[in-house]
């Protein structure tokens, strides 16, 4: 049985209890198709980045917030410490979560 806990309209983020063999589980979920289709316009988007390298504004990539704790809990990258692994989040984003990047562009850290 899930119990929804929380939902956020503006990020579409729902926040489940899921229960099974007597044990709960919470869980965040979002849809991220918004998102994914928001980065591949601004990918597709031919001067959008080299504008915003050319004024020191680069947007390399739209991460929602499922993706942040999922990569996380996954690869542990933390994104929401003080200090951000910068070499370590651009490598995560490079190798898992091509589509959130807003450019074709490659960034190292």
């Amino acid at each position: 049985m899930d119990i929804l806990a929380d939902y956020n309209p503006l990020t579409g983020e729902r926040c489940v209890l899921k229960f099974s063999n007597g044990k709960m589980h919470i869980t965040n979920e979002q849809d991220v198709s918004p998102i994914v289709d928001y980065a591949t316009d601004l990918r597709n988007n031919t001067g959008y980045s080299q504008r915003g390298i050319k004024n020191d504004k680069w947007h390399y990539a739209r991460i929602p917030n499922a993706v942040m704790l999922e990569m996380k809990q996954k690869y542990g990258v933390d994104m929401f410490t003080g200090k951000p692994d910068w070499k370590a989040i651009f490598a995560c984003i490079n190798a898992h979560y091509p589509a959130l990047k807003t450019t074709e562009k490659m960034h190292g850290g």
